[in-house]
């Protein structure tokens, strides 16, 4: 691919990505699931570290047959997907529109008809999609943002929603904006900053070596109340 730009990032939708060579798309494979990757997608460096992780993460989440999982910053579907056995519904939100088109390919591809994937920003759509969710079964979310963290809208509409009470934070930059995050949902309620919700309790920290050979690790977080 070839994408010309005078910007330090630009998206497909701002100057349109060229094939030279080769295929439109890469695909892999993990946990036994197939994923198309497009240019503009998100999708974990490292396959075999990335098996490991998802598969802590579907783990730690405990979920039920019944429940719905909220995948927020779902990229290509590949933690909703890979879990949508063991739960009622997937709902996917992402703001890379190519990411959300991989993301329903890949449902199909994988023959996987309980996920939905909606295009948009987190600190917009989650906030308007909570009231309707968890009034049947259960609700779970797992968050993947990128090392700037989830918006304060975000964190505050996960916080005061009462049927979430478990949320798993994968982060790849514990230490930086995310410690942010971490601090407003274990925190007491402050009615100023309108986070009135129950906090949460960290459970478990599992570090997950994405990185070899550097200092760098994606860490899985476990929150509950």
């Amino acid at each position: 691919m070839q994408q010309e730009s005078s910007m330090t990032h630009c998206s497909h939708q701002e100057s349109p990505y060229q094939l030279l060579h080769g295929q439109p798309h890469i695909h892999e494979e993990v946990l036994g699931y197939t994923f198309r990757i497009s240019p503009d997608a998100f999708f974990q460096v490292n396959r075999a570290a990335a098996e490991c992780l998802y598969q802590t993460v579907g783990d730690l989440s405990h979920t039920t047959r019944s429940d719905t999982l909220l995948d927020v910053c779902c990229g290509t579907g590949a933690i909703g997907i890979s879990m949508s056995s063991r739960v009622q519904k997937v709902i996917g939100i992402e703001i890379i529109e190519q990411a959300v088109e991989d993301a329903k390919y890949n449902a199909l591809l994988n023959a996987v008809s309980n996920c939905e994937f909606l295009v948009g920003k987190a600190e917009v759509a989650v906030p308007k999609l909570l009231p309707s969710l968890g009034s049947e079964g259960g609700l779970t979310a797992v968050v993947n943002p990128s090392r700037a963290g989830l918006h304060y809208r975000v964190i505050r509409a996960l916080r005061n929603h009462p049927t979430i009470h478990r949320l798993v934070y994968i982060s790849c930059k514990p230490g930086g904006e995310a410690m942010r995050n971490f601090r407003d949902l274990c925190c007491s309620s402050e009615q100023q900053r309108k986070l009135t919700g129950k906090p949460f309790v960290p459970k478990v920290a599992i570090p997950v070596d994405m990185f070899p050979q550097t200092l760098h690790c994606e860490l899985i977080l476990v929150f509950e109340r």
